[in-house]
Parts: structure tokens; C-alpha cells; sequence
């Protein structure tokens, strides 16, 4: 599967945990908007797409369903991000 990703937001300096929003493609045909870095102490890890729902607790909006194909994404955007 083709992966490109685009950084849209890179935040090197600061204490936000967030540091950085990517945009992902997946074989020119699917896109995912707001894929985050996110920093917390123990390296940077990627974070889906989530919206709160009506009981308070936030879901992913969309993710991979499994794990080879959560690393390769995770691999790219990581990839991306450390080249900005």
C-alpha cells in the first residue's frame, strides 16, 4: 500500500505533548486529516483521529485494524515528522 504523508503542523519547541498534525493518503485514493505525534516521556507514537462522544470518552474516528499495518503507518508519519 502507498502511504504519503504531509506534515501540516510541526511543534519542535514548547511542553504541549502534541508535536506535530499530519495529513495521510492512502493509495491516492483515502485521506485521514489530524493524525498527531504525540510526545508524552517515552518517545513519539502516533494518535488517530478522535472525537468525544456523548458519554465523555473519546474514540478513534478511523484506525487500523491491525497491527503490521498500524506500525507501517506509524513508520511513515514518524519518518515524516523527524525530517521536518
Amino acid at each position: 500500500m502507498k502511504i504519503d504523508v504531509e506534515m501540516k503542523a510541526v511543534y519542535k519547541a514548547g511542553t504541549s505533548p502534541v508535536k506535530a498534525v499530519a495529513v495521510v493518503i492512502l493509495d491516492d485514493s483515502f485521506v485521514i486529516h489530524n493524525v498527531k505525534v504525540v510526545d508524552i516521556g517515552g518517545g513519539p507514537f502516533l494518535s488517530m483521529p478522535s472525537r468525544r462522544g456523548r458519554d465523555g470518552k473519546w474514540r478513534n474516528v478511523c484506525h487500523p485494524l491491525n497491527s503490521a499495518f498500524r506500525k507501517e503507518l506509524e513508520e511513515k508519519v514518524l519518518e515524516a515528522y523527524l525530517a521536518e
